[in-house]
This record gives C-alpha cells, structure tokens and sequence, in this order.
C-alpha cells in the first residue's frame, strides 16, 4: 500500500510539475533584443530575451531545421551540448549548454542568426572589461556574465554582489557602464 501510494504521489508531483513546464512553454512571441539602452525592467526576463512563457515548438530531428542555421550553429557555438532546436512563428531558437551554462541561439526561417545570449563566470570575461569594472566597483564581486550577441554588435549584463547588494550593470563592448538595477539584500 506504501509502494502504491509513493508512486502515484511522485506520478502526480511528476505530472504537475511536467503541466506547469509545458503551460509556462507556449506563448506568443520572443522579445527581440535590439543594441540599445533599453533592457526588459527584469534581468531574468532579460536573461531568456523572451516572455518567460516562450518555447517554441521541440523539434527532435534536425532534417526539420533549416541546414544554414545548423551549419552555422555548429561553427559558432563548437563544443556545445545538450542542444535542443525548437521552432516558432520567427524561426527556431536553439538552447544548449557550454561551459555549464545554458545559452540560447535565435535563427530566422531562413537559417539566418539573428541574437544569442551566452551565460559564463567572471574568469572568461575579456580582461579590459573586467578591469573596468572592478577599477569601480572592486568590492563587489562578479558573479555572473551575460553577453548578449546581436547582428548589431555585443554588450555585457554583469551581475555584482557583496552581502547586502546585487547590482546588475550593462557594458558596451567600449567599456561604457550604465547600472541597470540595485537591489539590497535582507
């Protein structure tokens, strides 16, 4: 009777779990990210560049996927893993891992990249930027990197913390700071 009960409680916590992932997956469209001052107003939001509903639909074979954007994929992100291609009304969106982060690609139907949004440590961040920014900020620590890649050009979104502050600062690829959001902690 304990067996039974046990696994229809983790069947059930599995299924719920399951509804609110596929439910938290389908949405209307990405938010695109152009290079401009003007950020979503939550980092997390902003990690993703996308609702945080957003998907697309799971495409589990890649003959389904426009050759231009895997051949392109395969020499811009070498040595990615766990890479699942998904699919949209604006293409397809490729999210996979490197370096133990996740990272995600945006293609056009054509097979175009259009933006990526890569995750890594303060030790991968080109020694200039992290110059400049520890020259101000030296006494909080960096914690995470997101470097946002677009047709455009590319800006970091550094994540800065000592125990009582998060500071999320935007960096051009010239060195320019802005602070995009101070928190204190409780």
């Amino acid at each position: 009777m304990k067996k039974t009960l046990f696994a229809l409680s983790l069947g059930f916590t599995s299924i719920v779990a399951l509804s609110n992932c596929a439910y938290a997956q389908n949405s209307e469209n990405p938010v695109a990210f152009n290079d401009t001052k003007i950020f979503k107003s939550s980092i997390r939001n902003l990690a993703a560049l996308e609702s945080p509903a957003f998907m697309g639909t799971y495409i589990p074979d890649a003959k389904n996927i426009n050759a231009k954007a895997i051949k392109d994929f395969q020499s811009r992100f070498n040595g990615a893993s766990n890479t699942m291609w998904f699919a949209d009304d604006n293409g397809f969106v490729s999210y996979f891992v490197k370096d133990g982060y996740g990272n995600r690609a945006f293609y056009d139907k054509k097979g175009r990249w259009q933006y990526s949004l890569l995750f890594y440590g303060e030790d991968k961040l080109p020694r200039d930027i992290r110059s400049i920014i520890k020259s101000t900020y030296f006494d909080l620590a960096i914690t995470l990197v997101e470097e946002v890649q677009t047709t455009e050009g590319m800006a970091y979104v550094v994540h800065l913390e000592d125990k009582s502050n998060i500071k999320l600062l935007r960096v051009s690829k010239d060195g320019e700071m802005e602070i995009m959001q101070e928190l204190t902690k409780e």
